[in-house]
């Protein structure tokens, strides 16, 4: 009977109940929205970084810091037989040296990073460095990304001095041509490097058989004198900036929840003070204050819950569509974040029903705290119209 009463009650309201509902509704697809698309943003950056840096993980010697350069010319090591035996499918050695490049009559530091040619496992565009078949005694080929070249002012086609420091200590240089230049979409690998073959890396620098670390896409086991680098590890400073990120968001959901919670508060509210005369007629024919409240509390909570319907209703619309399009964060290309693409939403399940239960949860609450006052009236006064002021 309360059900009933408090349904056909709901509906009466018309407008308000309607916009009530809406507000709770696009309040749901907001905060879902919002979590899905950090969870999409988090899960292509991660996928950057693991196809084209991180693979299973790396091994490298224990002394080894990429944010100590001085150092890079002492910690290069000779693959074990466990990691040069690996098919190159499941291992991708890399050589990374300190060097210098003159374009524009300009000292350039730069990062020399020799790649295996027939290596499978990280996805890099070095087609161009594959198909180089001349001699390097003359020039040699490198391959810089987007970044790289609008700020040492270069193009596909130039030619500049490059120097190194061999693993003797003696200082040599050679032509450089840029055989190519191709957006990269991890920035670690555009920003200051210049990419060779492997091969050359290591001829023109007497490091026959060295490298500096071993990506590799599956843990090996222990391996002497080597530590393994976890993917957690490696992408250590993308996971922290993305739980930095989810603060805001969550700032931002409170937010939502908060107006949502207002709007319903302030109609729960409204009603009482305009049905005065009704719930004083209850109370006069004998219906206990607990029961009215019971009533209200229902007759809000319904607007709860149909906000659920109408979000699922509008969420699929909204999710669909942005799925079709994405997100375009080409504006983003010149930060450190690892994604050119668009981004596109990956809803979690649970996410969605937590959600839901703990906006539903809270209207409830908020629907049922301005109708505690009803236990408190007086009915002569409820039937005057003056029991709220």
């Amino acid at each position: 009977m309360i059900f009933k009463i408090a349904l056909k009650n709901f509906l009466r309201q018309g407008m308000r109940a309607f916009l009530n509902v809406l507000v709770t509704a696009l309040t749901m697809v907001a905060v879902v929205f919002n979590l899905s698309l950090y969870n999409g943003f988090l899960d292509q950056a991660i996928s950057n970084m693991v196809s084209t840096d991180v693979a299973g993980g790396h091994y490298r010697t224990p002394e080894f810091d990429l944010l100590s350069p001085t150092e890079w010319e002492d910690q290069t090591f000779k693959p074990s037989d466990i990691l040069s035996s690996l098919p190159p499918s499941d291992k991708a050695e890399v050589l990374l040296l300190q060097g210098q490049i003159f374009p524009n009559r300009r000292l350039f530091p730069v990062q020399l990073r020799g790649m295996e040619m027939n290596q499978t496992l990280l996805d890099l565009p070095f087609s161009k460095l594959e198909e180089w078949d001349g001699p390097i005694d003359d020039v040699i080929p490198i391959i810089i990304g987007k970044q790289m070249a609008a700020k040492s002012h270069l193009k596909m086609g130039d030619y500049i001095v490059m120097r190194w420091r061999d693993r003797f200590g003696a200082v040599d240089a050679l032509d450089a041509h840029v055989v190519d230049v191709v957006p990269m979409i991890n920035v670690r690998l555009d920003e200051g490097v210049v990419w060779m073959r492997l091969d050359h890396l290591r001829k023109i620098t007497h490091r026959e058989n060295e490298a500096s670390w071993v990506a590799v896409k599956n843990f090996q086991g222990a391996i002497a004198h080597m530590d393994f680098q976890a993917p957690e590890i490696l992408l250590k400073d993308i996971l922290d900036m993305i739980k930095n990120d989810r603060r805001f968001a969550t700032i931002i959901w409170i937010i939502l929840i908060f107006l949502a919670g207002i709007s319903v508060f302030n109609t729960q509210y409204l009603n009482i003070f305009k049905r005065q005369r009704e719930i004083g007629t209850l109370m006069a024919f004998g219906m206990p204050p607990a029961r009215i409240v019971r009533l209200f509390t229902v007759e809000g909570s319904l607007a709860a819950i149909s906000a659920v319907g109408v979000a699922l209703f509008l969420g699929t619309i909204i999710f669909t569509w942005f799925q079709s399009v994405g997100l375009d964060i080409s504006h983003l290309s010149e930060s450190n974040i690892p994604i050119r693409e668009n981004i596109f939403l990956r809803i979690n399940p649970v996410e969605v029903v937590l959600t839901a239960v703990i906006i539903v949860a809270i209207m409830i609450i908020v629907a049922w705290a301005p109708v505690r006052r009803i236990s408190k009236l007086d009915a002569t006064q409820a039937l005057r119209g003056r029991a709220i002021t």
